[in-house]
C-alpha cells in the first residue's frame, strides 16, 4: 500500500541540489508529486500470495529475495476469476518456494 510516508520519501529522492555556478543558468527543477488524498490511498486491493487470499494489510511481509514473479490483474478479468473482492484489483504474487525450482 502506498502511504504518505512512502510518498514523501519519494519526493526527497527524486529532489536534487544544484550548486550555483556563475555564468549558467541552474537546470530546471525535477517534477514534484502532487499529495494523494488519504482516502485515495485506503483502496482494499486483494493480494494473492500462492494462491491464498489476503486482503490489503494483512498479507505477510515478504522479502525481494523471496519473490519469483508479480502479476496485477484489474477491471472484469479480476473480479472475473477473484469476483467482487477484486473490484479495486488483485495482485498476484508467486514466491520462489511455490514456483519450485525453476525459481
Amino acid at each position: 500500500m502506498i502511504t504518505p510516508l512512502f510518498i514523501a520519501a519519494f519526493s526527497l529522492l527524486t529532489a536534487t541540489t544544484h550548486i550555483a555556478d556563475p555564468g549558467r543558468p541552474l537546470p530546471p527543477a525535477p517534477p514534484t508529486i502532487a499529495p494523494v488524498p488519504t482516502s485515495a490511498l485506503q483502496v482494499p486491493l486483494l493480494f494473492v500470495i500462492d494462491g491464498v487470499r489476503y486482503q490489503s494489510g494483512k498479507q505477510p511481509l515478504l522479502s525481494a529475495d523471496q519473490i519469483f514473479a508479480v502479476r496485477v490483474i484489474k477491471g472484469t478479468a479480476a473480479i472475473r476469476l477473484y469476483g467482487q473482492d477484486a473490484s479495486y484489483g488483485v495482485v498476484l504474487i508467486i514466491t520462489k518456494q511455490a514456483a519450485g525450482p525453476r525459481a
